[in-house]
């Protein structure tokens, strides 16, 4: 599916005005509100599947610790009496430190997933607010529709003549 560049930039223009509106939440819900439902669901869709949770990188992060630092203590008791194996094992033991003290000491977010987690309180705003409205416009279509269908009170209802 093509989609025109005038297409692009107008959905990036609304992308971007929506994250500037979202720390405003009732200017964030006039501007969803306005938005037709094809555009609703566009943004929708685009918002949930932006960034990433802290939660996996750090859960990434602590695995793939946990089994560095696993075999490194193990490679250590195994080959204890081997030097180029002490080195490697104290090298490691001192960068471990010094990334510690580096966190500890540093006065704004080193990490740039820090600054994604705080951009994806925006994003889960704008999610939880189109949800919500686009739930509503789904209810008024299903009450329209079933009023269509709705037997009207000219007919009478037919009797089981079994």
């Amino acid at each position: 599916m093509k989609i025109t560049k005038i297409e692009l930039e107008n959905f990036s223009n609304l992308v971007t005005g929506l994250i500037e509106q979202s720390d405003n939440i009732e200017s964030l819900c006039y501007a969803l509100n306005r938005l037709p439902l094809e555009e609703l669901e566009k943004v929708k869709t685009y918002f949930s599947g932006s960034a990433t949770r802290v939660v996996a990188i750090r859960q990434r992060e602590i695995i793939i610790g946990s089994f560095l630092s696993g075999m490194l203590i193990f490679l250590f008791s195994t080959y204890q009496s081997n030097l180029i194996v002490f080195f490697f094992w104290a090298l490691f033991s001192v960068t471990c430190v010094l990334e510690f003290l580096r966190l500890l000491l540093a006065r704004k977010p080193i990490h740039k997933h820090i600054s994604l987690a705080f951009n994806r309180t925006k994003y889960d705003r704008i999610i939880t607010i189109t949800d919500i409205i686009l739930n509503k416009r789904y209810e008024d279509e299903l009450k329209n529709t079933l009023e269509k269908f709705a037997p009207s009170e000219d007919i009478k209802p037919l009797k089981d003549s079994l």
